[in-house]
């Protein structure tokens, strides 16, 4: 508690009336995406996806901006706090105090020993953190005030100009994403919850804004993880160690478990709208921004399953999709083909405020569900994910946490009806049911769920649909999927 202790005396937060960190990031409230870059060197040239995500800098000014970080944020007044991320070590040093207190609820503790086992190599990542500088501080030539520099070969990450808490998180995620692959591990950007013993486990992937947060925290069952998942040789396990949830909306109604978490001692709560004199939250105010966030340990929730050991290896896979145009079903079960598909396409709508600049939302495709956060090809991800899924026979399927009849004129998916469907996945429910074939993506849709009203089952019809799988195809094109996934697994057009 004492980085929370210092933030208030340095009158940058504030206290709500439940004892969570209330605090602001300024002019950047989600990722800065143009300003984020990975250090091109000769060791790692051939194990990068470089492109407009993984944005090359070549390592001459990499260095220079990294270094410059670094002697900027330990000449003067820093924090520090260390722990992991994964089986890795992870260090973080900032000129923030909050920040390191966001460190503290989200990296872990303590490692899981059969993790590490797999892993042969003793490796530290390093974060240096200012968010009140800029780039001309650091007097480097760069065409931004703001820079998040990766470094791979180094593990060593550099971040100046945004308090934006999540790229804390973020760059240790990714230098994780490029370092399991070789150990024969996938790291995934999902969430996880399984039974109380392990098993019984579900992983949820999707991007932010689709509900893996929300509906991960189920109180039935024990959560594993809420967006950074590692399926290993042994099974599932939580790469870090703490929640960071989207808070817009929230109400204790609907989500009992984050509602609490995130209103307590201990919990930072990102660009919420604040009274000073009363000390009380409105949850549903997005005048400062969409992306409202909340950071809180894992323990803070109430059916955790233990964090030194893993799960049992999923019985089920979801694709998230938060679609804002009302062209997919509810929920829909892939054969083998349409989940390599799906994966690699990775389709969901940007919702606002999740990146800078967004304020509707867009249709995007996000390779593996994270391509901001996968530094190699996404057919490393995908071959990895197939042959584990074959391996133990996971079945997969989509759940659409979108709009019904698109966001214009539709109502979204009430968070009830969601957690019914994932519910009936879970048990084993929905391999019985009858289903339709969708006449374009092909696959399977089921005809009725038991406790969800009809209305919410429907198979979109309209140029829509047809115009979303149109977008799915010139995808397929650019990002290279296999013509072979494409032809078995991706949606069939005449004309097309």
């Amino acid at each position: 508690m004492q980085f929370i202790e210092q933030t208030l005396k340095s009158n940058k937060g504030h206290l709500s009336k439940a004892g969570a960190l209330v605090v602001k990031t300024g002019a950047s409230t989600g990722r800065s995406t143009n300003e984020r870059f990975v250090v091109r060197r000769p060791e790692i040239e051939h194990e990068i996806d470089w492109g407009k995500v993984n944005k090359a800098m070549e390592e001459k000014k990499g260095d220079q901006l990294l270094n410059g970080i670094e002697n900027k944020v330990l000449s003067g007044e820093y924090f520090t706090m260390k722990g992991y991320v994964g089986c890795f070590k992870v260090e973080v040093y900032s000129t923030s105090p909050w920040h390191i207190a966001f460190a503290e609820n989200m990296f872990r503790e303590t490692v899981i020993e059969s993790l590490k086992a797999q892993v042969t190599d003793d490796l530290t990542i390093k974060i240096y953190h200012d968010p009140d500088g800029q780039v001309s501080d650091l007097h480097v030539e760069h065409e931004y005030q703001k820079a998040i520099i990766v470094d791979p070969a180094h593990l060593k990450v550099g971040i100046i100009g945004t308090a934006y808490a999540g790229e804390i998180k973020k760059s240790a995620f990714s230098l994780c994403n490029f370092l399991f692959p070789k150990y024969g591990i996938m790291p995934m950007h999902s969430s996880a919850n399984c039974e109380e013993n392990g098993d019984n486990s579900c992983v949820l992937f999707g991007l932010s804004g689709t509900g893996k947060t929300t509906l991960s925290a189920d109180p039935n069952r024990y959560l594993i993880g809420d967006d950074e998942i590692v399926w290993s040789k042994n099974g599932l396990s939580n790469l870090e160690g703490g929640c960071y949830a989207k808070l817009i909306n929230l109400n204790q109604e609907n989500e009992p478990d984050i509602w609490k978490a995130a209103n307590r001692q201990g919990s930072i709560l990102e660009n919420v709208c604040f009274n000073e004199n009363t000390g009380e939250i409105d949850f549903c105010s997005n005048v400062i921004t969409e992306n409202t966030r909340g950071s809180y340990s894992i323990e803070a929730l109430e059916k955790v399953f233990t964090q030194t050991k893993e799960a049992q290896p999923p019985k089920s896979i979801i694709f998230l999709t938060a679609d804002a145009f009302g062209a997919l079903p509810a929920v829909a079960l892939l054969n083998e083909w349409q989940s390599q598909y799906h994966f690699i396409s990775g389709y969901t709508a940007k919702v606002a405020g999740t990146e800078i600049g967004v304020v509707e939302p867009q249709a995007t495709f996000s390779a593996c569900f994270g391509a901001p956060f996968m530094p190699r090809a996404p057919r490393v991800y995908a071959e990895l994910l197939a042959n584990l899924c074959k391996e133990y026979n996971v079945p997969v399927w989509m759940v659409n946490t979108g709009w019904v009849n698109g966001y214009k004129s539709g109502n979204r998916f009430p968070i009830p009806v969601s957690r019914r469907i994932l519910t009936a996945i879970q048990s084993g429910e929905l391999d019985q049911v009858e289903k339709i074939q969708h006449p374009i993506f092909g696959f399977q849709v089921p005809k009725a769920i038991q406790g969800v009203d009809e209305k919410w089952l429907q198979i979109p019809e309209g140029p829509q649909v047809k115009e979303l799988a149109q977008k799915f195809i010139d995808n397929a094109k650019t990002a290279n999927i296999p013509e072979g996934i494409c032809d078995r697994g991706g949606p069939i057009l005449l004309n097309s």
